[in-house]
């Protein structure tokens, strides 16, 4: 088990390109995609989780309560706590794309690849973002990273590809989402403390603001990720070839 509980380290995800997931839905959407799963921590009786050990071929150990409780990141946790081995970076796709910049928040993030695995774009971590694999972010996610995929951009030259053009979202001045051209896009979310560097703005195509008549400042990094993919996905801009 001790090697399991030092996956909740970002340092030991990264040595070892394990991850744990937590819960029978995300194990259930890791096998289904034909994720490679090693080992499930389950509680005693707890046959779902036995049989899918079986099916995949995964070691299946059984804990009681409070071994469980170790393992998982939730208070109330969900048997089985399961380690899974990381999928490579997803190349990144043709089409729309949602992608984190800087976002540091786990929650934020991995509503971001949920939105983008719900509305049908790709998804891609930008520099100084969030493990996209840490316990928060999958939870968040619920699934998103195995539908989806999370994929990586290291430079903004890494998203143009395919004639993508890129669109910052900012809190003000930006054009509205609904006024996007057709074509491939990259919209790309900040962190939502600081949003996104002046220069990545600036390097973008277009900037986007979200109107909001209420007059609320800003919103939920995750919420405005959000509002864009389904403008995105269902606002008639085609992403093209």
């Amino acid at each position: 088990m001790q090697e399991a509980l030092r996956l909740r380290e970002a340092r030991e995800r990264a040595d070892t390109g394990r991850a744990l997931l937590e819960g029978p839905h995300l194990l259930a959407e890791a096998l289904a995609a034909g994720a490679r799963v090693e080992e499930i921590f389950a509680l005693v009786g707890d046959g779902a989780s036995a049989e899918a050990a079986r099916c995949c071929g995964a070691r299946l150990i059984p804990v009681d309560q409070r071994g469980l409780r170790r393992l998982a990141t939730t208070e109330h946790p969900q048997s089985p706590v399961a380690v899974v081995v990381v999928p490579p970076p997803t190349p990144l796709p043709a089409g729309h794309l949602l992608v984190a910049w800087g976002v540091g928040d786990p929650g934020n993030v991995g509503t971001l690849i949920r939105c983008a695995a719900a509305f049908g774009l790709g998804f891609a971590a930008g520099p100084e973002t969030a493990d996209p694999w840490a316990p928060k972010v999958l939870r968040a996610a619920a699934g998103g990273h195995f539908r989806a995929g999370v994929g990586r951009a290291e430079a903004l030259a890494d998203l143009r590809v395919g004639r993508r053009r890129l669109a910052a979202t900012v809190a003000r001045g930006g054009m509205a989402p609904a006024a996007l051209p057709e074509g491939p896009v990259a919209v790309l979310v900040g962190d939502e403390a600081r949003g996104l560097p002046p220069g990545v703005v600036a390097a973008c195509d277009f900037s986007l603001t979200i109107p909001m008549p209420g007059g609320t400042e800003s919103l939920n990094a995750g919420v405005a990720g959000a509002i864009v993919a389904y403008e995105l996905a269902v606002g008639g801009r085609a992403a093209g070839d």
